[in-house]
């Protein structure tokens, strides 16, 4: 099911306007339990996006609330995008499966790198292909996500995920300055997993390949851990696990 602009839709019309013309809107992809998972900063990531293009709305969770009972969908994942007169949600089901987790991530350099300068680069944009093609360049190349360097070769993001490392028991992750987006579940854990030192700076590929585990995040994710990257195997610890755990604590919470 669509609801596009307050109205549910089998013919997909839409509203042509800049967000579509010129890739002017933004999107959420909110995990769907019982209820939504981390909602506020969903929607405070996508406000001050909306706010930065110049684009007069602001989505409240009443709002998304309200598209939430048309759809009537749980354990799901809803995906919203925002343009200047268009507002759209949608649903789908969550791709991973238990033998995902216990396998974990393979990853694959892009040779596409992220730009720390770009206004673009810090929104959830429209403007969203350098991530499609890459992670379906790796795919096809038999991996299940791609990882980019930034401009300067620091480790930046996945093209769907942000990436974290441990080291001797503490947990690093790329600064946002690498050119990487925030996500709502990277946020997360940097903010609420006290058990841990958690250090944010500019790291390099051997960071990564050399620490005791690599894991990546995002909203339907959660917490996985990664096997290889350019096909170099990865150590694992304990620590991912704990992290795991302690987020998947979490989404139970809010059954």
């Amino acid at each position: 099911m669509i609801i596009i602009n307050d109205k549910i839709k089998n013919d997909g019309i839409i509203n042509f306007d800049s967000g579509f013309y010129f890739g002017r809107g933004l999107f959420e992809t909110v995990y769907i339990r019982e209820k939504p998972i981390l909602l506020k900063e969903h929607l405070d990531r996508l406000n001050r996006g909306l706010a930065k293009l110049n684009i007069d709305k602001i989505i409240s969770e009443e709002c998304f609330m309200d598209a939430l009972s048309i759809l009537g969908c749980k354990n799901c994942a809803v995906k919203l995008m925002v343009s200047e007169n268009n507002t759209i949600f949608s649903n789908r089901d969550i791709p991973y499966k238990k033998e995902d987790y216990e396998r974990g991530f393979s990853l694959v350099v892009s040779k596409v790198r992220r730009n720390p300068y770009s206004h673009m680069t810090y929104i959830k944009s429209f403007n969203y292909y350098d991530n499609i093609i890459e992670r379906e360049w790796a795919k096809s190349k038999g991996y299940d996500e791609a990882l980019f360097l930034n401009t300067d070769n620091f480790v930046s993001e996945g093209s769907v995920s942000n990436i974290f490392f441990i080291k001797d028991n503490v947990i690093y992750t790329p600064h946002t300055s690498c050119g990487l987006l925030e996500g709502v579940v990277r946020n997360f854990i940097i903010n609420n997993m006290n058990r841990y030192k958690i250090v944010e700076g500019k790291y390099r590929l051997d960071d990564f390949l050399n620490s005791d585990g690599v894991f990546i995040t995002n909203s339907l994710l959660g917490i996985m851990k990664v096997n290889s990257i350019n096909d170099i195997k990865i150590k694992t610890c304990n620590c991912i696990n704990e992290v795991k755990k302690l987020y998947d604590e979490f989404l139970f919470s809010a059954i």
